[in-house]
């Protein structure tokens, strides 16, 4: 056994992971791990090589859920690096580039008598179909892709054998991380891995586009601040067009090892490149009265994290020795008695989707084992191009058209009403009557109810009201339910409308001096529009701040109103009161409560 080695890094600055390097005997013997794939033979190979061949590993640290949530180190076992890029590196050369196989073997034809090294990267690509490209990168270290190298050896005359492991770099007597962390990245890897994996049993065709995944032992959960560059991020996350970002910090959260957490932000860039999500994200946990597009995609990735791991019981690891996390069971669920369940729950969302997939009956009225594969192609198409915004209404309803009879929609009626849902008839939540638990206080269901409206180009206002009042103590109002409220419509023709929301409700206890801030979004299949108005220091595009003419004296002054070109169509339009978005401690505009418009669209 030789000592670790470090690596001077690629496309960055230097990423330092240690390899444990084994057998350097030559004829194919050394310590651990089988062969590579069967040597050519010596008449079949090209004159003055050599075989180099092994087995590429890592160390993985299960999660225990008993006692408690935490990464059990002491049964840490070996699992192969499956399909990751191995080089052949002499000097500043790369000699040699292969991938090992299911088992985490790799072979070379080499040069013999010739310095070299063998070098893992964290990394996994497959021209397609199938296909697929994925990375494991340090964003600490300008994006550098994290590598494992052994030490230098001579090839010499005959075949060789080079083990290449990744450590965890827990030392237990210490009770800490006092290596390099070099399993972690191929850890990450290989839970994507599985996850891609997956989805070509519903899809053996598929090409998935590239995938970053950015961690660091740096990273670190930051409330509201997020600077990828020094590890502060708000805590593991999808972010479209950049990647995935994990957490990595000891003794505060990790989450290289925690594999549901990790698939759980793969749906959401499976969602974002292949289905369709609305969902505007923001901070939220079990119990919480949901946007109804945040319910679906945390849902979503939830369900997705128990399908792939074939556990539906979620662990998260974290606190001082990875041993504070938490868990939760997808399949049973919390009791019903301590949660409200609804078309707003994340909780109630992911455990319709992972009755509808798994085999196990865990109720009454979990009959209906469909797997993967309906569940994809409504996700791949009805919910990709349904006009409503996502979520489980949509899905649902793409769902039951798709199944062949009667019996199985009406099984699908059964599972979503036992989260108190009513039978789904359309995308739009037609007919449903549930508004949350409590009621909005001081208002009233019609305060949630509908699901969406109905307005009417060129036909008269609609009153909408949002609130704050299913604001979370421990994850806030940006994202809750009663603060934006959704009106649809048709575009009759083609041509500019006007969109225009005026306040006529304020709260009776409006502080001296708060005002209110209309604000509105308008959709197809996606955001199309935000108002008009130039972006200030510090607020993001199309967020207007209140007029200075709107009070509690003069609420209809309280406005706002833009113009968009239209094709014929069916659109949603989104209304809320911005202040009811905001935490309730924000310094400057906290919410002001429940507030009222009055919508109107005209066209040409």
């Amino acid at each position: 056994m030789e000592m670790p080695r470090g690596f001077r890094g690629i496309g960055g600055p230097a990423v330092i992971l240690a390899a444990i390097v084994s057998g350097c005997g030559g004829g194919g013997g050394g310590g651990g791990g089988g062969a590579a794939e069967a040597s050519p033979s010596p008449e079949t190979r090209p004159a003055g090589t050599v075989m180099v061949s092994g087995t590429v590993t890592y160390d993985f640290v299960p999660v225990a859920a008993s006692p408690r949530v935490r990464l059990s180190y002491e049964a840490t076992e070996a699992r192969p690096a499956r399909e990751v890029v191995v080089e052949l590196v002499s000097g500043d050369s790369i000699i040699a580039t292969t991938t090992t196989d299911a088992a985490g073997r790799y072979s070379f034809a080499a040069p013999a008598n010739t310095d070299v090294i063998v070098r893992a990267r964290a990394e996994s690509v497959r021209a397609g179909p199938p296909g697929w490209d994925i990375q494991v990168r340090n964003n600490a270290q300008e994006d550098a892709l994290w590598v494992v190298e052994g030490t230098l050896f001579n090839t010499g005359s005959t075949d060789v054998t080079r083990n290449l492991h990744a450590p965890s770099g827990w030392d237990a007597t210490a009770a800490a991380y006092t290596g390099a962390r070099s399993a972690a990245p191929f850890a990450i890897l290989d839970t994507l891995y599985d996850a891609t994996q997956f989805v070509l049993t519903a899809d053996p065709a598929i090409v998935f586009p590239p995938l970053r995944v950015h961690w660091s032992p740096n990273n670190a959960p930051t409330v509201d601040e997020f600077d990828p560059a020094t590890g502060r991020i708000p805590s593991s996350l999808f972010v479209p067009g950049v990647g995935i970002y994990l957490v990595g910090a000891a003794d505060n959260d990790t989450d290289e090892y925690d594999r549901h957490v990790i698939v759980h932000e793969w749906g959401h860039y499976f969602e974002h490149h292949f289905a369709r999500s609305d969902s505007i994200g923001g901070p939220h946990s079990l119990g919480d009265r949901l946007d109804l597009r945040v319910a679906f995609g945390e849902g979503w990735g939830n369900a997705l994290s128990a399908m792939v791991t074939g556990d539906p019981v979620y662990r998260d690891a974290g606190g001082v020795g990875q041993a504070q996390g938490f868990a939760f069971d997808i399949e049973r669920g919390r009791p019903r008695f301590t949660r409200d369940v609804g078309w707003y729950s994340e909780e109630s969302v992911q455990e319709i989707l992972y009755d509808l997939f798994d085999a196990e009956q865990d109720t009454d009225v979990d009959t209906l084992p469909l797997g993967f594969g309906p569940v994809y192609t409504v996700l791949v198409g009805h919910q990709r191009e349904t006009s409503a915004l996502t979520s489980i209404f949509s899905f649902i309803s793409g769902l039951k058209a798709a199944l062949a009879t009667a019996a199985e929609r009406d099984a699908v009626d059964r599972i979503v009403d036992a989260h108190n849902i009513e039978p789904v008839v359309d995308d739009y939540g037609t007919g449903e009557d549930n508004a949350g638990t409590p009621p909005n206080p001081g208002g009233s269901n019609e305060d949630v109810l509908p699901v969406y409206r109905k307005i009417e180009v060129g036909g008269p206002a609609v009153r909408v009201c949002s609130t704050n009042e299913f604001e979370s103590s421990r994850t806030g109002a940006v994202n809750k339910l009663g603060s934006r409220q959704f009106l649809r419509f048709r575009a009759q023709r083609d041509g500019r409308h006007t969109f225009t929301a005026v306040t006529a409700e304020l709260p009776d206890d409006l502080e001296p001096g708060k005002a209110a801030d209309p604000d509105m979004v308008l959709h197809q299949r996606g955001p199309v529009a935000l108002p008009d108005c130039p972006a200030q220091p510090g607020t993001p595009l199309g967020q207007c701040a209140p007029s200075a003419s709107c009070s509690a004296d003069a609420p209809r002054e309280c406005r706002e109103s833009f113009s968009w070109p239209l094709t014929a169509g069916d659109y949603v339009l989104e209304v809320y009161e911005w202040t009811n978005t905001n935490e309730s401690d924000d310094p400057e505009h906290p919410p002001i409560g429940r507030t009222c418009m009055d919508v109107t669209i005209t066209g040409p």
